[in-house]
């Protein structure tokens, strides 16, 4: 396993618990950081409770978010996130307090971790990936082999660098993207607003610190650069409220950046080799859903694996099967979250359902599904769903609900 943080650790631990032998090799020494929105939606909160850690994460003083505000130009929606297998709360861990916990959980299993060592080169042997070189703190060069060797080493992989996946689908960087933590400002919610061309979204974290983020378009990093500061801050001001409820608190680290912000989707495995996590399906930080897409691929992707190893399946009948449940699964959230990252306001059609969904807990619980996606796009914006939105809306005013066109999803 190349890589340990939220992709590699959990298919380590679970490899593990099922008795594999697996080696881990992470460049990075746990705890540490790494750029991140770090925002689990209910699917990742209920995944840490099945694998017997979600107590361990909320010890450490990380907020269950019970409730989403959601805000496009003068659209409001507020309300719980949408339950998943009795989960019915987000959290956003600090990746200090995340990766170190899958980490030790994935030793614990009794995977083999080393921490400190950077892989340098993919072995490869009659076009199959057999291993690693790669070197320690001190400079010892080591040699690893292996029946299959996991990427999940991001967005630079190395794995994927030799491998040369095939791209399905992808984009150049959309949004440019700034945050920092501010202590003691309150607020103990998500926030996700926008209007034309800027966002804001805010986590409650650990410490009673708040990870708050502001959004331009990529093109527009030049500009915000000038003054990081003063952007920033007109940004959260352009939302009524948002920056004075942020200034009650003290910033309390400097600004990051996501620089970076290309999106792809890629053939997930070859002879030797799966990629997990950001180096296989790679979206916009806006999206806020990394963590929980790649919980729920590596549940997915050990099962496969381990009919692999068991002899029960072949590689290629078992990895194929993967990528089926892999492209179904987000092929159409992905271009939800490149058309997103445009940071355009949703059609005058759309905005009209949505507004409609906050008069009805069904409907707005199942919009807040979209941002997670557990609700598809392509069933929540069926004709036949958002007259029956609208005319819960009707219902519920005393006026009339209609759209004036088609709408385009």
């Amino acid at each position: 396993m190349v890589g340990a943080r939220c992709a590699g650790s959990p298919a380590a631990m679970l490899l593990a618990r099922r008795g594999y032998r697996v080696l881990v090799l992470d460049r990075a020494t746990f705890p540490s950081d790494t750029p991140s929105t770090h925002f689990l939606h209910t699917p990742a909160v209920a995944r840490l409770k099945r694998w017997g850690l979600l107590d361990r994460v909320l010890a450490t003083g990380c907020p269950p978010i019970t409730k989403i505000v959601w805000g496009m130009d003068d659209i409001t929606l507020s309300g719980p996130p949408p339950a998943h297998e009795g989960i019915d709360y987000a959290i956003g861990p600090r990746r200090t307090v995340l990766d170190k916990i899958l980490v030790d959980a994935a030793g614990e299993a009794g995977a083999e971790v080393r921490e400190g060592c950077t892989v340098d080169e993919i072995i490869v042997e009659r076009g199959r990936v057999v291993g690693v070189r790669a070197h320690d703190r001190e400079g010892a060069v080591f040699q690893a082999r292996a029946k299959l060797v996991i990427g999940a080493d991001g967005i630079n992989s190395v794995v994927a660098r030799t491998v040369r996946p095939a791209e399905i689908m992808g984009a150049g960087p959309a949004t440019a993207v700034w945050y920092s933590y501010w202590r003691d400002t309150g607020i103990d919610h998500e926030i996700f607003v926008r209007v034309d061309g800027r966002e804001v979204f805010i986590i409650p974290t650990n410490d009673g610190d708040a990870n708050v983020m502001v959004g331009w378009r990529h093109h527009e990093m030049a500009e915000f650069r000038k003054d990081i500061e003063g952007n920033y801050h007109a940004t959260l001001d352009l939302f009524p409220g948002i920056g004075d409820m942020v200034r009650r608190g003290k910033r309390v680290e400097r600004f990051y950046a996501f620089s970076d912000t290309r999106q792809w989707l890629r053939v997930p495995y070859g002879p030797g080799w799966c990629l997990l996590g950001d180096s296989s399906h790679l979206k916009d930080p806006i999206a806020g859903i990394g963590i929980t897409d790649s919980f729920r691929s590596a549940e997915v992707l050990v099962e496969r694996i381990d009919e692999v190893l068991s002899g029960a399946r072949t590689e290629d009948d078992a990895f194929a099967d993967y990528r089926k449940w892999r492209d179904e699964t987000f092929t159409e959230a992905f271009g939800q979250h490149l058309r997103a990252a445009r940071l355009d306001l949703y059609p005058a059609e759309m905005l009209k359902v949505i507004e409609a969904c906050k008069y009805t807990d069904e409907h707005r619980v199942a919009f807040f599904g979209l941002l997670g996606a557990l609700t598809p796009l392509r069933e929540f914006f069926t004709p036949e769903h958002c007259a029956r939105i609208l005319a819960d809306a009707e219902a519920a005013t005393g006026r009339p609900w209609s759209l004036e066109g088609p709408l385009p999803v």
